[in-house]
């Protein structure tokens, strides 16, 4: 009993001995100013620090880590800026990881954010040809455990801003002495108003032969064309194939500029077009002649066998009746024309055309010799005279070897 008296009393001595502790220690800080400034209990204090301990960085992307630029024109450019933002309680370090390859990154202005601090991150887009959608993402690593990276995406889809009717301006075979005209229509489906002042052909060494001109320029109501109900707005031209257009194909685009057209966007709009320009003498000659450069390969041969090759001379006729057509000369550099034989048959009138066979031969025994076309000097050439008033001549050049 004695021992159990003797216990209860340690413990009540100890008791009252950590109260008065306690109370001395309060009494002694109480008006001592803590790190924030203020007169407080220093357990409120220590109790507030260790709070803010806890709170670690944290980024959020104000607004959302996604965007949509909706329908884009074809050939622009458009960026979206992203705000991030430090919304915990210690600094965050950020950096560019990584980008798709077809995304524009602008450089981050600041790497680090302390507590409430934000920047911003710029991704760019450039609206391609031949792309109806896309999506595109770029990666910012950060410090924060749990949050070491953060994917911005940004998408859309793109849109025809126009259409043309025809879809492609074709000429056709079109006469080099006549000038061709064809007119055309573009449907506008944006709603600003369509800013086109001029327009051309794209490549620079055909440019002068192609005159365009902007006939009227109107705005239409929405399904007031059945065929391209959303158009708003329609633009009426014409385009001339000048005379003295070189002979051959020609495949290219017609650029239609504007006042708002950049650099980058290469024009306003595009139209294809395409033709082959014809004298009013030409040559069908098959695989074996060249119609852009005249060019008649007639290949290689034995002595004892010769070549012979034939083509069709189409040339055009005079009221109707099908037109004088004769050879003028024959030109092999070196070697004596008298090797060649050329011969033109009777004519079979096609239209406004009469088709004239031609046999053109190098005769069995024709000593060995060549013009393989190597050089300018290499070839042979043929010159047919007509009494078509456009077309008084044309050269025919010709390429061949006979071996023995």
């Amino acid at each position: 009993m004695i021992e159990m008296r003797t216990l209860l009393f340690c413990v009540l001595c100890v008791g009252i001995g950590f109260g008065i502790a306690k109370y001395r220690v309060a009494a002694e800080t109480a008006n001592i100013r803590n790190i924030l400034g203020l007169k407080d209990d220093m357990d409120e204090s220590i109790a507030k620090s260790l709070e803010d301990a806890r709170q670690p960085g944290k980024i959020e992307v104000v607004g959302g880590a996604e965007f949509n630029f909706g329908t884009m024109k074809q050939g622009s450019r458009r960026t979206h800026s992203f705000t991030l933002k430090n919304i915990g309680g210690q600094p965050v370090e950020i950096a560019f990881k990584s980008s798709t390859c077809k995304c524009t990154v602008g450089k981050l202005k600041d790497k680090m954010l302390d507590p409430g601090q934000e920047t911003n991150v710029e991704l760019e887009w450039y609206a391609e040809k031949g792309t109806k959608e896309f999506a595109q993402t770029a990666t910012i690593s950060t410090s924060v455990y749990g949050q070491e990276e953060i994917k911005l995406t940004i998408n859309g889809n793109i849109g025809v801003s126009y259409v043309f009717s025809p879809p492609t301006i074709d000429f056709g075979d079109a006469l080099s002495t006549e000038t061709k005209t064809i007119q055309g229509r573009m449907y506008s489906f944006e709603e600003l108003p369509i800013d086109i002042e001029t327009g051309g052909w794209a490549e620079s060494a055909l440019a002068k032969y192609f005159d365009v001109r902007i006939l009227s320029i109107e705005t239409v109501a929405p399904g007031s064309i059945s065929d391209f109900a959303d158009a708003r707005q329609t633009m009426d031209f014409e385009v001339t194939l000048l005379k003295g257009v070189p002979p051959g194909r020609f495949n290219g685009e017609i650029v239609f500029r504007g006042t708002r057209s950049t650099e980058a966007q290469q024009g306003f709009a595009t139209c294809a077009s395409m033709g082959r320009s014809v004298s009013s003498i030409s040559i069908v000659g098959g695989r074996e002649f060249n119609e852009e450069n005249d060019v008649l390969s007639m290949g290689v041969a034995e002595s004892r066998k010769g070549i012979k090759k034939s083509i069709i001379l189409k040339v055009k006729n005079i009221d109707g009746q099908p037109p004088e057509v004769k050879v003028r000369e024959i030109l092999l550099q070196e070697l004596d024309p008298n090797i060649l034989k050329v011969t033109i048959g009777e004519p079979k009138v096609s239209g406004s055309q009469s088709l004239f066979p031609v046999t053109i031969e190098v005769p069995p025994g024709t000593a060995p010799c060549e013009l393989n076309g190597s050089f300018s000097k290499d070839f042979g050439r043929i010159v047919f005279e007509t009494n078509v008033e456009t077309a008084r001549e044309y050269p025919m050049f010709i390429k061949f070897k006979i071996t023995e």
